[in-house]
């Protein structure tokens, strides 16, 4: 009984929340916009795909007036440069104009390297720096730039200055910087210490001078954060685990192999070791090529075959996490591999068919980059929802679809409940994106009435906690739900006329 008066109160204190959605028929066309997030096109399923899904059912005018297209936006950034009377970094705010097709951390990078436009402030990076790429990866944002970085005065202050320019314009936890493809050590040469991911610097530059210190001042043993990369449960993908790493006199090769040798810290979050158990890393040498590049070889006992599972896809992933693990350290633009045959030598034959006589770079093999995605599930006393965790393509467009789609598909693990009724197919229920909001259109035989009140809360805040979960998207806050197409005010025991937010305390982990 005190189950069932909890989740009747869930459902009393959601049903309660603003009107803000439903006043929307009754707002100017400017008013809703404002209220809304400005629409982002982040290769989400289009407003027209959405809609065609909904398929002949009289739609409400007002939903177009929301999701309606612009060809440019804007948004506030703060960029970050120094001011040489308070030697401080200090934040110039700016609006930068942005097209639908342009992707948002590259504009405000851009702006950054094109210098303060506040008289008071100087820019710390040289002027001819030019930005190669940029990718975004979970919590992680990489930076590709040419080699004009290491002409800048300063090297740790226009590092400082850029990493809190992109950790303020974008909620990520971590910046890597890559220099020509290679990454950026603590004084922009080959025998510098490796910087791994870096986290906000403070804005007072004898603290950041007084951090450098530090970090070049540790003992023997030092420790960088660095992503490694592991395999999802299917074979599928590799997918990228951060930890702090111990390093010993300057062996970072040795130290992050024998990362990914120890596997994931977290067995149960979706990630699975590549190289088989009992595997040692027997030597490391870096060699130079003929036509110049650097590399470096591995040399592994018998137990990288002896031990190998033969799944298919295992070997690939195999010689793909040490690739993406261990290529951009200085030194290494790839690796070779060998281990120990039955009589001690070293060979490089295929472990089951693929050839390693030859070097390995991230261009040479198709591997697929996937990201974790978590999804909650009910438990089986109804009582809470409990994470699963899943892998989809990093170069997924649609996340909030595979999402849903994962739902519908059910749980993989003992204990955990479906909460998606059970007539619902995949594709049924359909998602489409707008600034903060996710829209998600029910389909009128999802039925609420047959899943009771506890059933309710556990199917809704089961769609409505996974796509805000910040482990899956850094943008969506609501959920807007709709009943085929039209914002309903009655759906079983609960009201879906206002937007839902994320409800943590629901969440059992």
């Amino acid at each position: 009984m005190d189950r069932f008066i909890r989740a009747v109160a869930v459902t009393v204190v959601f049903a309660a929340i603003a009107v803000v959605f439903a006043s929307c028929s009754a707002m100017p066309r400017s008013q809703v916009h404002e209220k809304m997030e400005t629409q982002q096109s982040r290769g989400e399923v289009t407003k027209n795909d959405f809609f065609k899904g909904l398929g002949d059912i009289e739609q409400d005018e007002n939903l177009y007036s929301i999701l309606e297209d612009s060809d440019v936006y804007s948004v506030d950034a703060v960029l970050y440069f120094y001011n040489p009377d308070t030697n401080k970094l200090e934040p110039e705010k700016r609006t930068i104009n942005f097209k639908k097709t342009d992707q948002i951390l590259e504009v405000v990078i851009n702006q950054f390297l094109h210098g303060p436009k506040v008289k008071k402030l100087k820019h710390v990076v040289s002027p001819k720096v030019t930005l190669q790429k940029v990718e975004r990866y979970g919590n992680v944002v990489g930076v590709y730039l040419s080699k004009e970085f290491l002409e800048s005065e300063d090297i740790a202050i226009a590092r400082a200055a850029l990493v809190n320019t992109i950790l303020e314009s974008q909620e990520a936890k971590y910046v890597k910087i890559y220099v020509e493809g290679q990454e950026l050590t603590n004084n922009g040469k080959d025998d510098g210490q490796i910087l791994g991911l870096l986290t906000k610097y403070p804005n007072d530059v004898e603290q950041i001078r007084s951090r450098e210190l530090e970090l070049i001042s540790q003992g023997e043993v030092k420790y960088i954060k660095r992503e490694i990369y592991f395999q999802d449960r299917e074979r599928r993908f590799l997918v990228p685990e951060i930890r702090d790493i111990p390093v010993s006199q300057g062996k970072y090769v040795e130290a992050i192999v024998g990362e990914l040798i120890k596997g994931p810290v977290n067995g149960n979050e979706g990630l699975y070791s590549t190289i088989p158990n009992g595997t040692q890393l027997v030597d490391v040498k870096f060699v130079e090529d003929a036509d110049s590049s650097k590399g470096v070889e591995l040399y592994f006992s018998k137990e990288f075959k002896l031990s190998f599972n033969k799944e298919a896809n295992s070997e690939t992933l195999m010689v793909g996490s040490l690739v993406y693990s261990l290529t951009g350290l200085p030194g290494v633009d790839w690796i070779r591999i060998y281990y120990q045959d039955e009589n001690g030598e070293y060979v490089n034959t295929p472990v089951v068919s693929m050839g390693l006589n030859r070097r390995f770079d991230k261009d040479s093999l198709p591997f697929q980059l996937g990201k974790r995605i978590k999804i909650y599930f009910s438990d089986k006393d109804a009582m809470n929802l409990v994470p699963e965790y899943r892998v989809i393509s990093r170069d997924s467009k649609d996340i909030a679809n595979e999402i849903l789609n994962e739902l519908i598909e059910g749980p993989s693990q003992e204990g955990h409940m479906a909460v998606i009724p059970s007539n619902i197919s995949v594709g049924d229920i359909k998602a489409y994106v707008s600034g903060q909001t996710a829209f998600v259109n029910l389909p009128s035989k999802f039925n609420a009435s047959r899943l009771g009140s506890t059933g309710e809360i556990m199917a809704l805040y089961a769609i409505v906690n996974s796509l805000t979960d910040p482990v899956n998207t850094d943008n969506v806050r609501q959920i807007q739900f709709l009943v085929d197409g039209k914002v309903t005010h009655e759906f079983g025991h609960m009201s879906l006329a206002d937007p839902f937010v994320r409800n943590p305390e629901l969440i059992k982990e």
